[in-house]
């Protein structure tokens, strides 16, 4: 096993509140009446993996968000976590993402900022983008090619200032082992590899050929960041929107709270409804807090990683409130590490000895048992199952399950 021994698949009542994107798929904010599905009929348990629940076109209100942490980072170039991915499409659009929607429909992979998906050449090695017309900051200014190529530069290529964020385009853009990035950059000419020969077009040069590279361009980090206007790592401060919503103000550790963005277009963006008016990202909430913020239908949890064991308890002996929840697979592995370089666990045969010597039915146990996951067989995924989903007991007006992005 190659010093790693599976125990469990997590699966977890996920937890109470469904992560979408607020702007694409929650509707105001109003508690639902009851709960139905998107074609009107009863929704129960795992509603939420296929499809909306309590869908609605209600404009107004305000979307709450609650986590018992802080994020890695509200930096759209320097951020790894799946929740965020997800939470930055309110204010920063990246060239592709997924089709707003749940189960297979999110895992669809549509232009974003771009008009269309990438076209390669050169065997797969060369490819090129055009934005869509008519896009703006939330100052009203232009949008432009430039721009997506600075943020690539600095999300990727200054590792000093942003770290937090994974660094594939560094790994595949020709001549990206010799760029420093723009920070030490003087020459203002940027990376060679990425072009951009008019304010609409840019052109990806990389060191082998990718034919997937639309999904790594669905990445946060090709969301545009105004040279003028980057603050490096304190850029988190004062981020400037290219989406739906935009930062009405930040306290570092405590709160975000975002409001409609009164230079998006709703003609340049097919993906975004902007129904909330206000969207409040509460961080650092006790998470016995949440569970119940959730289940009164104030709150969604943003991470979406599980309920406490005290609410598991009562959802699950509560036919009601369990009818309320989505648990599915969310492709995450609870796992022994072994030490091959350690005698005598430097013989593949010591190591099976110990995966079979391990009570893998107490271990699930411990976890809170099979409702937590199944014992795993392997460490690859279910595949047959929604990816990154979340349990929802009737969130303010819809439950959705969101897959995790694919770079991510």
């Amino acid at each position: 096993m190659e010093g790693k021994a599976p125990i469990m698949r997590r699966s977890a009542l996920a937890a109470i509140a469904a992560i979408g994107s607020a702007s694409l798929l929650v509707a105001g904010c109003s508690k639902a009446d009851d709960n139905k599905d998107n074609n009107g009929s009863s929704a129960g348990a795992n509603a939420a993996t296929k499809g909306v629940v309590n869908a609605s076109d209600k404009k107004g209100g305000t979307v709450t968000y609650e986590l018992s942490d802080v994020p890695d980072s509200f930096d759209p170039g320097n951020t790894y976590y799946a929740y965020m991915y997800n939470l930055s499409r309110l204010y920063a659009r990246p060239l592709m993402t997924f089709q707003p929607g749940a189960g297979e429909k999110g895992n669809t992979l549509v232009p974003d900022l771009a008009a269309s998906k990438g076209v390669p050449s050169d065997g797969g090695k060369t490819w090129t983008y055009k934005l869509r017309s008519g896009l703006k900051y939330e100052d009203g200014s232009p949008i432009t090619s430039k721009d997506v190529k600075y943020a690539v530069e600095r999300s990727n290529f200054a590792r000093d200032v942003l770290s937090l964020g994974p660094n594939y385009f560094q790994q595949f853009m020709a001549k990206g082992d010799k760029y420093k990035g723009p920070y030490k950059d003087k020459s203002g000419k940027g990376l060679s590899s990425i072009e951009t020969p008019d304010d609409t077009t840019i052109v990806f040069h990389l060191n082998q050929a990718f034919q997937e590279f639309d999904y790594l361009v669905a990445a946060p980090q090709t969301a545009p960041v105004p040279q003028s206007k980057d603050k490096g790592v304190d850029y988190v401060k004062h981020i400037v929107s290219s989406g739906s919503y935009k930062f009405q103000s930040y306290e570092d550790g405590k709160q975000a709270v975002l409001v409609r963005n009164e230079n998006w277009d709703a003609k340049t963006d097919p993906l975004r409804k902007q129904l909330p008016e206000k969207i409040v990202v509460k961080l650092k909430v006790n998470p016995e807090t949440i569970d119940q913020d959730v289940m009164a239908g104030d709150a969604i949890d943003l991470a979406g990683t599980g309920v406490q064991a005290s609410t598991q308890a009562k959802v699950l002996t509560d036919t009601a409130k369990k009818a309320g929840t989505d648990n599915t697979y969310g492709g995450r592995l609870v796992y022994m590490a072994i030490n091959t370089k350690v005698k005598p666990f430097d013989k593949v045969e010591c190591r099976k000895a110990v995966q079979y010597a391990i009570d893998k039915v107490s271990v699930q146990t411990a976890e809170g048992g099979p409702i937590r996951g199944d014992i795993a067989s392997t460490v690859l995924p279910r595949t047959s199952r929604a990816t990154r989903s979340r349990t929802s007991t009737r969130p303010p007006a819809t439950r959705v399950t969101r897959p995790r992005p694919r770079s991510s």
